[in-house]
């Protein structure tokens, strides 16, 4: 590597690219969820005792559970816990993507794939949640970008580099499970620097996070097999029908065109469909240009990364029974690790095109040539990223967009909550309650206990509080109106005795305290 590439103007743009993205995602989180999102806050929060749990295949994903339960360690069960495992997963996705971007083509490169990437709604839309699906795609980019790295002289071949390149590659297989397919593309890469002895070095850590694995989930679950037995059963589970008829019994051209057809339905993402074709077609011309234009050869790893990935989904997702597929393909998340693939190799291929053409005009015609390949970049990066950024912006959803109503609520109760001995709610409000009890960092912003009501169970006393959070509409949490309106009806109201005592301004969350009736 050469000392102008060590000095700090090389680590300006991604500081830069990564303060202005990390601004980005504080302003735009979203109130927590509670579904996926809290089983795994509620399996890390017990972690390393077990969760009496059947989504096995959620409680054994350790990649993710251990982080989260450090997190937790660190601020206890609070917002601070709940976004910044998937914080970090977001910001390792955008900088593993520049930096393979900038590696295998430009900095230009770099930076509008990564944006187009972290931008994309559906991606965009769980980039504060602690999911597995984004930091997954994170490692996996991350650790494709030190292979390439290492191919190119560019890192030291030492036991460290090729170590952490394998601990890359085994915690992404313990956060998702489907980063396996991609696997075969590191070896292939670093194989001509590395030989047979630098891949034996890359596989012991792989092997150990696969032992690690095999210990939890024995100790845990009684089972060393326990992950590997739920994922390859996972989705052979009855389904209701409404869900069932979404993804069995289809034709097998729908499961081909899933990727596509998603991403066309997304609001802002419907422009991402060209840069899969930009880079199946630029795949195509490394085949026929590998020797005459070797330049070109740079978009056969985006092409490759695509179909390593997109093949085996497919072929799980329905294509090879469509009366039970493995895995149900509208769901977007499976697909995130294939976003930087299609987004390096659509603007990689309008970048070599454009310097192809700049190539060709005259010494007149100097400047714009020089100009030409970063100004089509970025129109491309304007007409993809841009609807997408739109889609998204203060979104009502978001800070941003005002969905403050849970942290108000925490700054009344720490203010007026003294001497409540409960607050009761729906079960799945009660869930995010248990977050906002504590304090943005943790640490115990008001002592009330949250208790569920349940049908048939206890029912709030004099003195107690009832929170009705989004009861109207749904909008922000469905979950939380559908398990309010089995208690208090359909919509809820409040029962005889009880004060308004809060509401938020636009009366999304209200706060009951509870009489004698």
């Amino acid at each position: 590597m050469s000392s102008a590439r060590l000095r700090s103007p090389g680590l300006l743009v991604p500081l830069l690219l990564a303060t202005g993205w990390l601004v980005v995602l504080v302003m735009h989180l979203r109130q927590p969820f509670p579904s996926d999102q809290i089983n795994y806050m509620r399996t890390a929060a017990q972690f390393p005792d077990p969760l009496n749990s059947a989504l096995t295949h959620q409680i054994t994903r350790f990649g993710l559970v251990i982080p989260l339960r450090l997190s937790i360690a660190l601020f206890g069960y609070s917002q601070a816990a709940y976004y910044s495992v998937a914080l970090l997963g977001s910001l390792g996705l955008l900088l593993g993507t520049y930096t393979l971007g900038a590696l295998l083509f430009s900095r230009w490169v770099g930076v509008v794939a990564a944006i187009v990437v972290v931008a994309a709604p559906p991606l965009f839309i769980e980039s504060s949640d602690p999911l597995p699906d984004v930091p997954a795609a994170a490692l996996i980019t991350l650790a494709l970008a030190l292979a390439v790295a290492i191919r190119q002289g560019r890192v030291p071949v030492r036991w460290w580099t090729l170590a952490g390149l394998g601990a890359l590659l085994g915690w992404s297989y313990l956060v998702r499970e489907f980063t396996v397919f991609l696997w075969p593309l590191v070896p292939l890469l670093i194989y001509p620097r590395v030989r047979r002895r630098g891949l034996l070095q890359v596989a012991w850590p792989v092997a150990l996070a696969g032992l690690l694995e095999a210990l939890l989930c024995q100790v845990l679950y009684g089972n060393p097999l326990a992950r590997v037995h739920s994922i390859t059963g996972h989705g052979q589970a009855p389904s209701p029908p409404a869900i069932a008829a979404t993804y069995r019994d289809k034709p097998r051209s729908v499961y081909v065109l899933r990727l596509p057809d998603v991403l066309a339905e997304h609001a802002g993402s419907g422009r991402l469909v060209l840069l899969i074709v930009f880079t199946l077609l630029g795949g195509a011309l490394a085949a026929l240009l590998w020797r005459r234009a070797p330049r070109w050869r740079e978009l056969a790893l985006p092409a490759a990364w695509f179909l390593a990935l997109w093949v085996p989904l497919v072929l799980l997702g329905g294509v090879l029974d469509p009366a039970a597929p493995k895995l149900r393909l509208q769901l977007m998340r499976y697909w995130f690790p294939i976003f930087p693939a299609f987004a390096l190799g659509g603007v990689g291929l309008v970048w070599l095109a454009a310097r192809e053409a700049a190539d060709r005009l005259s010494r007149r015609a100097a400047t714009v040539a020089t100009a030409l390949p970063a100004v089509l970049v970025l129109l491309l990066g304007a007409v993809t990223a841009g609807p997408a950024v739109r889609s998204w912006w203060a979104e009502s959803g978001t800070r941003a967009g005002g969905a403050t109503q849970l942290a108000a609520f925490r700054t009344w109760m720490s203010e007026h909550g003294d001497g409540v001995p409960r607050v009761w709610s729906g079960r799945h409000t009660v869930r995010l309650l248990e977050i906002y009890r504590r304090g943005p960092f943790g640490g115990v912003a008001w002592q009330a206990k949250p208790t569920a009501a349940l049908i048939g169970g206890a029912r709030p006393a004099p003195g107690d509080l009832v929170v009705f959070y989004d009861t109207d509409r749904g909008a922000l949490c469905g979950f939380c109106r559908l398990t309010t309106e089995d208690i208090w009806g359909k919509p809820p109201r409040p029962e005889a005795g009880w004060r308004e005592v809060y509401a938020t301004p636009d009366r999304l969350l209200r706060v009951y305290s509870v009489g004698t009736g």
